[in-house]
């Protein structure tokens, strides 16, 4: 089993998320994760890249963020996700349990705008998610355990 650190730099971009996924899958595989705790975590971490791009860069192409992912001593698998661009506002994350979870039609643009979906599913995927903006440094952090 791995007990190393996983962390690496990233420029913005649409397929930024993919490149995320191809380098960390197997550092977590060396880690011995469930396939399904894999699965979970790629989805949480790829929605997060995404809002990286879009909302903390405004799609600005090239804006550096940073991946950081290891095994804590209680074995939870610790992903965190540092951009430097515009942090997230305070209530989104102490609403998120509140809102409820809009399903996108097809027939009905109205349900493609933003809605926190991904937030919601991160939130449904982990255990614990925080958020912490500091001198220019924004940090989105999952915990999940593994075992």
């Amino acid at each position: 089993m791995n007990t190393g650190k996983f962390h690496k730099q990233y420029s913005s971009c649409l397929e930024a998320p993919r490149a995320v996924a191809s380098d960390i899958l197997p550092f977590w595989q060396s880690l011995g994760l469930d396939v399904t705790v894999i699965g979970q975590m790629e989805l949480c971490l790829v929605e997060i890249v995404n809002n990286v791009f879009e909302h903390a860069y405004s799609n600005l192409e090239g804006a550096k963020f940073e991946i950081t992912s290891y095994l804590n001593d209680t074995k939870e698998l610790i992903i965190e996700v540092s951009d430097y661009g515009d942090s997230m506002p305070t209530n989104i994350l102490k609403d998120l349990p509140k809102m409820d979870f809009i399903e996108p039609l097809a027939t009905e643009p109205s349900t493609w705008l933003q809605s926190r979906r991904g937030l919601k599913i991160i939130q449904q995927l982990s255990d614990k998610i925080e958020y912490n903006s500091n001198e220019n440094r924004n940090t989105f952090k999952l915990q999940r355990q593994t075992s």
